[in-house]
């Protein structure tokens, strides 16, 4: 359990004796591909640290779709700060692809959170989050080609190994428009693909696309 508590990126550099205690209350947890963790509206007392495997944060609109909001990997943590607020989880987490994840006992991990180098790691992970936040709902004043170059600016990690269909319900566009608009990226010379996620090759060109 030590071993794989320091995959995760809360726990880097932690002396073992102290992830021994933390180890104390926390299980390994095995899902498989589509596989739910938890649903929207439920308050349990855990968080979750992924020691490999890929985890989709989602919404659902009123017909039912699924709303990507966030995807997690390898060395992430998801459903703390549910936790640090003591309220219910407000988006649902589904496994997309085989995962192993460990869940921590909150109510106990919690005496830990005040003291560095949680509390510092804490803090900086709940500022990135406002911060993306704030940056990613710049996108609505944006047209289909700009929401997706912003994307590729701002949120690079978006397009790594995540299905085309999700990003573009992310963006609030068709599965053709996206691909449309990145074919004409990369044919300009701008972005290239490698392997499973996308590149960019000139930034000032994108940028030149924003400013118009």
């Amino acid at each position: 359990m030590i071993n794989k508590l320091k995959k995760i990126s809360l726990f880097f550099n932690i002396e073992d004796k102290l992830l021994k205690e933390i180890a104390s209350f926390s299980l390994i947890k095995h899902y498989q591909k589509d596989e739910i963790i938890f649903y929207e509206g439920e308050k349990q007392k855990y968080f979750y640290g992924i020691v490999f495997g890929n985890i989709l944060m989602y919404d659902v609109d009123l017909k039912g779709n699924i709303i990507p909001k966030n995807q997690f990997g390898c060395g992430d943590i998801f459903g703390l700060i549910a936790q640090i607020q003591n309220r219910p989880f407000c988006l649902s987490a589904r496994s997309e692809s085989e995962s192993e994840i460990i869940q921590i006992d909150f109510e106990k991990f919690k005496k830990y959170i005040s003291n560095p180098p949680f509390s510092d790691r804490i803090i900086k992970m709940l500022s990135n989050t406002i911060v993306q936040e704030i940056e990613f709902n710049k996108l609505q004043k944006y047209d289909a080609t700009k929401r997706v170059i912003y994307t590729l600016l701002n949120f690079p990690q978006k397009f790594v190994k995540k299905k085309k269909y999700m990003l573009a319900k992310e963006l609030n566009m068709t599965p053709e428009t996206l691909s449309r608009i990145l074919t004409k990226l990369k044919n300009e010379g701008i972005i290239c693909y490698c392997e499973k996620s996308i590149k960019v090759l000139d930034r000032e060109k994108l940028q030149k696309y924003i400013n118009k």
